[in-house]
């Protein structure tokens, strides 16, 4: 097998515990890559959430933050931000929200979604979106999203690979929510964490031993261990000047 040029993981249930607290195992392997190997975060949350978690991992990459929806190539460079139809967004979300007992996330910092608590189910929530068939609801296993089509991990995955130089499938992807299945399709190999769902861990062509960041230490100590990562020799960035 060829060697990689990069690495896309997700974050929540990833390189964190069940209850979102940064696995010290996922910090060491990261450290391992940093600067060394990009490490990209393709992740639901917030841009400047995701940044502060590329800081403390080390990543030293771009990011891609709300499930495609945001593009950071360059730790301070102004974000690449998709246009979603958000209006559609926000009367889907008025509508669910004078009907069902849902809680916001981060509502203020979002611009290219909308994010809130699993205090009801998917099917009590669909019914709702009927009338909006430009949108999508998408379960990350720790809050619902209502997203654009148009917006996705692996679509978001392809665009930056190209401004990086190169193509998705030279990337691995590494996750556990039914919203990393687009990204491990665009990418060249996938490995699913162990907590991922049935569905997750069957588009996965490696699953993992290990639950949440133990997992996706793992995942990177068999990328090492194959000899699967075109290492640099010398400590560098990897952001995308544009």
């Amino acid at each position: 097998m060829d060697r990689f040029f990069g690495i896309a993981s997700d974050i929540d249930g990833t390189v964190t515990h069940d209850d979102r607290r940064l696995s010290a195992g996922a910090l060491s392997a990261a450290h391992c890559l940093s600067g060394r190997f990009p490490l990209v975060l393709v992740t639901g949350n917030t841009l400047c959430f995701s940044r502060t978690i590329s800081k403390l991992l080390g990543t030293r990459s771009p990011i891609i933050a709300e499930n495609g929806g945001i593009i950071l190539p360059d730790y301070d460079a102004a974000p690449i931000i998709k246009r979603p139809k958000m209006d559609e967004i926000h009367a889907a979300l008025s509508l669910i929200s004078e009907n069902l007992p849902i809680r916001l996330h981060d509502y203020s910092e979002r611009v290219t979604d909308v994010s809130f608590s699993k205090t009801v189910s998917a099917d009590e929530i669909l019914p709702y979106l009927s009338d909006f068939p430009n949108l999508s609801l998408v379960d990350t296993e720790y809050a619902f999203h209502i997203t654009d089509n148009n917006i996705c991990k692996g679509a978001a995955l392809t665009d930056l690979a190209g401004m990086m130089g190169t193509s998705a499938k030279k990337f691995v992807a590494i996750g556990d929510s039914e919203n990393d299945i687009d990204m491990f399709r665009a990418s060249g190999l996938s490995f699913a964490v162990s907590n991922a769902s049935p569905l997750v861990k069957k588009e996965a062509d490696i699953v993992l031993k290990n639950s949440f960041g133990e997992g996706f230490a793992e995942a990177i100590n068999y990328l090492l261990k194959n000899d699967l990562l075109e290492l640099s020799d010398e400590k560098k960035d990897f952001y995308v000047k544009l």
